[in-house]
């Protein structure tokens, strides 16, 4: 259904005001879909009435109460962000451990 909202919506932002079910059906068509009428019907009853940047506000608001769980999830990443420290501390010190050849002894 996300393709026929995303028909409405740009038919909206092209300045369209009273977008219909034939609007949607013919935007969908130019663009090489075959749109199902009782999925346009949804779309355009569920908006009918409403101007677009208001419905937009409706389902961002819906979406911000959504509870996605998460917090558990960042800490491999983290790991995998420390890793390659780990890896550069240790080429540093291998860098340090480097013999010179007693090249600043002082026995000239």
């Amino acid at each position: 259904t996300m393709k026929y909202v995303a028909a409405y919506a740009l038919l909206a932002l092209s300045g369209k005001s009273e977008i219909s079910a034939a609007d949607v059906t013919t935007f969908l068509k130019d663009l090489g879909q075959e749109p199902d009428a009782k999925t346009v019907e949804l779309v355009i009853s569920g908006l009918k009435g409403k101007p677009f940047h208001e419905a937009v506000n409706e389902g961002l608001k819906q979406v911000s109460k959504l509870s996605v769980g998460g917090g558990g999830g960042s800490g491999g990443a983290a790991a995998k962000d420390d890793a390659p420290a780990e890896v550069e501390a240790e080429e540093e010190e291998v860098e340090e451990d480097v013999s010179m050849g007693g090249l600043f002894s002082g026995s000239d």
